[in-house]
């Protein structure tokens, strides 16, 4: 919201003259009236500028609003972003500060910043916590019914063996109540600062919820882009606050007890009837965000580099061929364990149970290339021919669910919270909801006929390879170029790509007959498997972060699953 100062005309103040601003310029930092907007807008060193109106510029969030075009140290325009240190610099702040860093000018990164795939992660992981809260909330809400009712219950157990025996026990039902009463007070009031304290955690998110939308709509470049990364701040702090919710005491199931003294028959000797006590069961809410997911996962363990992987050979067997052969050129495991294979040779998807033994097939347009988990029950397909769509099916049904349209032959495909990331041939990344396949947006553009490329990703991170030109090359979510890595002595006709917990990348070598994986960095790799340990044509890969398991698929059928240490 703008100040009282900005609300006049920055001009004409410095002439003595009070004006109401119309408009907002940020490059200016100050307000401007009707008629210094036109001169405003035509004059040489201004044209350029970026201004809004007041109206628009008011509904910026102040967050966003404060972030300056200007370095405050230096009073120079910022113009290059340091990705090292995530911080914008001007021209000064490069010789003191950033002489060694990787620097890229502002004027690229930021034109798609607003329109960037952040912003929907964002927007997915604050829906996803808003979802959490109303699930903790109602679950409280239940435990309350639940512990009023066991009160009730255990209320009516006492009036009733009261009735039975005589008046020495009104002293001692008085004292039962009380303790009863006294517990479930406490446990109220327990349960309800907990829901207070979830509550003011949900009007934090309510907000930036709010703030996104004008933020991407009325914010300048600079200020989306900055801003993204200050909601993204704000996000990780409340994701940090719902992890912690996990192991809080607070989520525990409560539960009031009571016991029937043994001693009830001799009862002129008793002092109590009964005891009253409170217990804990785990909590039955399971969270949904997907970081608190990989968080739960993910053992701390001492930093290992990739010369320190070892994989053991857990089970190795062949895929049921079809009436073509076989032909696999994709795979995933489904959370319960399930392995799904791309057999393009027969236009179907093989379903092998965690044993390896066969379940079922289910058929699929022409000429699938690769596969991802939507959920348990259902997958997303790439196809390669016309008519081009990305395919949801329901392997319980074995039926097509809908199609997603695209314009060219697709490859890799993978599930990021929510969202398709799949190559397109000739557009490069793209993403779409996963629900409605609207909002396809382009995350890496990549030219030209580059097929046979696949995709995944892991802790905002795409990795893309690129078959024609033996790379492997790691993204940021919003697009910007981290690594790459190229040696055709070990990378050869590339083709699958799968990522650890520790982000190691793992890559198919299809020409070499091998298995590689990267270092997180993308600077050192190391072949784990070759055509020695029976790897031959390898094709499709896949690593199982909860099972710690990579699998293996060969092009002609032959599947082998390594446990990862």
């Amino acid at each position: 919201m703008a100040s009282a100062s900005e609300s006049y005309c920055g001009v004409c103040e410095a002439q003595d003259v009070v004006k109401a601003a119309a408009f907002w310029c940020p490059e200016c930092n100050e307000g401007i009236c009707t008629s210094c907007e036109k001169h405003h807008r035509a004059s040489r060193g201004t044209r350029k500028h970026e201004v809004t109106s007041m109206d628009d510029y008011k509904q910026i969030p102040p967050i966003i609003a404060s972030i300056n075009q200007y370095c405050p140290e230096h009073d120079k325009k910022y113009q290059l972003y340091c990705s090292q240190h995530e911080q914008l610099c001007c021209p000064l702040c490069i010789t003191t500060n950033h002489k060694k860093c990787d620097l890229l000018a502002i004027d690229e990164i930021v034109k798609t910043s607003r329109n960037s795939a952040l912003f929907e992660i964002m927007e997915q992981n604050l829906k996803e916590m808003k979802n959490n809260i109303d699930r903790i909330v109602e679950d409280r809400r239940q435990n309350l019914e639940i512990i009023k009712q066991q009160r009730q219950g255990f209320q009516t157990d006492v009036k009733e063996m009261r009735a039975k025996i005589n008046i020495h026990l009104d002293k001692l039902e008085q004292e039962i109540q009380q303790d009863l009463q006294a517990a479930e007070q406490k446990v109220m009031s327990q349960i309800n600062r907990f829901v207070q304290k979830v509550s003011d955690h949900e009007k934090t998110i309510d907000e930036l919820q709010n703030n996104i939308a004008p933020t991407k709509r009325f914010a300048t470049d600079l200020q989306t882009f900055f801003g993204g990364k200050i909601f993204e701040a704000k996000i990780q702090e409340e994701e940090k606050f719902m992890t912690s919710l996990i192991e809080d005491s607070g989520l525990q199931q409560i539960h009031l007890q009571y016991k029937l003294d043994n001693k009830m028959s001799d009862i002129l000797s008793m002092t109590k009837i009964g005891e009253i006590s409170v217990t804990t069961k785990p909590s039955t809410i399971s969270m949904t965000t997907d970081r608190e997911k990989q968080a739960q996962k993910r053992i701390p363990t001492i930093s290992k580099t990739i010369n320190d992987i070892n994989l053991t050979l857990l089970k190795q067997f062949e895929i049921s061929k079809g009436e073509n052969g076989i032909g696999i050129t994709g795979c995933t495991i489904m959370p319960s364990g399930k392995i799904i294979f791309v057999d393009q040779s027969n236009d179907r998807l093989v379903i092998h149970n965690d044993n390896g033994i066969f379940v079922c097939a289910v058929p699929v347009s022409h000429r699938p290339i690769d596969v991802t988990c939507i959920d348990e029950n259902t997958v997303a397909v790439t196809h390669n021919a016309e008519p081009y769509y990305i395919e949801i099916i329901s392997i319980v049904n074995r039926k097509t669910v809908r199609q997603i349209k695209t314009s060219n032959p697709c490859y890799g495909i993978t599930n990021e919270k929510g969202r398709l990331l799949y190559y397109e041939v000739g557009r490069g990344i793209q993403t779409a909801d996963v629900n409605s396949g609207s909002t396809v947006t382009t995350v890496v553009k990549v030219g030209g006929g580059q097929h046979w490329s696949y995709v995944t990703t892991s802790n905002d991170r795409i990795y893309h390879t690129i078959n024609k030109s033996n790379t492997v090359t790691c993204y940021t979510v919003t697009g910007h170029k981290v690594w790459e890595y190229k040696d055709e002595s070990i990378l050869k006709s590339v083709r699958g790509v799968a990522v650890d917990n520790d982000s190691n990348v793992y890559v198919v070598s299809y020409e070499h007959d091998s298995i590689v994986v990267l270092s997180p960095d993308g600077k050192h790799a190391r072949r784990l498997l070759t055509n020695e340990n029976g790897i031959q044509h390898p094709y499709g890969i896949y690593f199982d972060k909860g099972r710690n398991i990579l699998i293996v698929t060969n092009l002609f059928g032959t599947a082998s699953l390594y446990e990862v240490k």
